[in-house]
């Protein structure tokens, strides 16, 4: 999803150091569970702490991840316990991988994936 995110600054208790394209932080979307996701930040190559920027934000695939996330969702980013910013959604695009089913080992010592 394509969302605008703001970083708290240090004195407000968020990161020391700024993120990059890449980052790999935990997001919440007003539940108790938090899901872990890859930011790229749009038109910047840097976010430093106290700023905010758009960006795209690809979430890893979660069973229990929300299917009625909608535009104008508030959430927050998180290191570990610490919450370090929040956002809001502008379009969502929720792309759902498939599951795999089945993992065995060959008797090769092959990984085999049905």
């Amino acid at each position: 999803f394509r969302a605008r995110i703001a970083l708290f600054s240090t004195e407000m208790g968020g990161r020391k150091n700024p993120v990059y394209n890449g980052y790999r932080p935990s997001f919440g979307f007003n539940t108790a569970n938090y899901y872990s996701g890859q930011i790229r930040l749009i038109g910047k190559k840097i976010l430093r702490p106290g700023r905010s920027s758009f960006v795209k934000i690809d979430l890893l695939p979660a069973r229990t991840i929300r299917k009625n996330l909608k535009p104008n969702d508030s959430f927050i980013i998180a290191e570990g316990n610490k919450i370090i910013g929040t956002g809001v959604l502008e379009k969502v695009e929720l792309v759902l991988l498939p599951t795999i089913r089945t993992v065995r080992l060959h008797p090769t010592k092959k990984l085999c994936v049905k």
